[in-house]
């Protein structure tokens, strides 16, 4: 014959699982989070602060970061503070790729990174990542938009602050795809990898005003992210 149960001793019971169930289930997301931050999926995005069909705003984590403590993250930023970096944004580019010495180094053409529509939805997005950052990750931004029916351009990167610089790395700029060769093969990387290098680009990033730029960093992102994209440090905090 089966021993009945009192119900009181199914209460006991019920509870012990519950509190088994628990300690597993934190445990599990213990080791989630160690396989992030020690080596699970490498380079991708680990939480978004927004994302539509054509842009998104991440958090990455860069778990080859040595410098020191890390990044100066969490940041509590003003909107106002990211759209001044933005603003000041520009890819450098020689007109001419040979440059001769007796005829100079030839003439460069501007293009701002962002326009103001941009700079108006990414900064306090941005500003919202830095206040959520922390010091082993990059807040990431990526944004796509169609040209024709065959082709469109990505647009991505990241940015990260140590001490009172505000450093931006761009990795593509107005990139241009095929349609379906970036849903097939680009298109998921770059959306999750928003640091990945689709290809290199001539030129460099430069800010505007040059008087605000911070010398460039010993250390690059080149075991991060495929080539040496672009990348500015700016005093952000002389802008105000």
């Amino acid at each position: 014959m089966t021993p009945s149960i009192s119900p009181e001793r199914k209460r006991f019971m019920k509870k012990g699982v519950e509190r088994r169930m628990n300690v597993l289930a934190g445990l599990g997301l213990s080791m989630v989070w160690l396989l992030a931050a020690c080596g699970g999926p490498p380079h991708v995005v680990t939480q978004k602060v927004y994302a539509d069909p054509n842009r998104e705003v991440g958090l990455q984590i860069v778990s080859e970061n040595s410098r020191g403590d890390g990044f100066s993250h969490p940041a509590f930023l003003k909107n106002s503070d990211i759209a001044n970096v933005l603003k000041g944004l520009y890819v450098e580019r020689r007109s001419s790729a040979v440059s001769l010495p007796l005829l100079g180094g030839g003439q460069s053409e501007r293009y701002p990174v962002f326009n103001q529509n941009e700079i108006a939805f990414f900064a306090p997005l941005l500003a919202q990542g830095f206040g959520l950052a922390q010091p082993n990750e990059v807040v990431t931004f990526y944004e796509r938009g169609e040209i024709s029916n065959l082709h469109e351009l990505t647009t991505s990167g990241g940015l990260f602050i140590q001490g009172n610089v505000l450093y931006v790395i761009l990795s593509n700029h107005a990139a241009q795809t095929e349609i379906w060769q970036d849903v097939e093969e680009y298109h998921s990387p770059v959306r999750l990898q928003p640091l990945k290098q689709l290809e290199p680009q001539p030129g460099q990033l430069v800010f505007d005003p040059p008087q605000f730029m911070a010398p460039p960093q010993k250390e690059t992102f080149g075991t991060i992210v495929t080539g040496k994209p672009w990348q500015a440090g700016v005093r952000f905090k002389e802008l105000r």
